[in-house]
């Protein structure tokens, strides 16, 4: 059975994130020393690092951060003194009172979110397996 090349590229993207984390998280043994301990820990770390910004990049695509800039920037038309105003009056990006909600999908939000998640619980279940 062969895969599309869809799920083949998806594919690759999970594995290439596992060995990220797997990577960074050898690699910071050299700084704490070889003990199985330390690569859990690692792990987890690294884990939880790109899980934050998977989290961060859900966050984005789906555009929470285009909402609250539209407000930021209604309030300080608002609040702005006369003159300052009469500058922005013509600046549709002041004035302007619908929203354009962005709604971009990035392709390696999903995995991130998904491998980071996996192997941060793994890293949790095989510490306390070791206690």
């Amino acid at each position: 059975m062969l895969m599309s090349g869809g799920s083949f590229m998806r594919a690759r993207i999970y594995g290439l994130l596992l060995a990220i984390i797997l990577f960074i998280s050898a690699v910071t043994l050299l700084f704490t020393g070889f003990s199985w301990l330390h690569f859990v820990n690692a792990v987890f770390t690294v884990s939880l690092i790109l899980w934050c910004l998977g989290l961060f990049l859900y966050l984005f695509s789906d555009g929470a951060f285009s909402i609250m800039g539209h407000s930021f920037r209604r309030f300080h038309y608002v609040m702005a003194p006369k003159r300052i105003k009469e500058t922005m009056k013509d600046d549709e990006l002041y004035t302007s009172r619908d929203v354009t909600i962005r709604n971009e999908k990035y392709m390696l939000t999903l995995p991130l979110i998904v491998t980071s998640f996996v192997c941060g619980a793994l890293a949790l279940i095989i510490s306390y397996l070791m206690v």
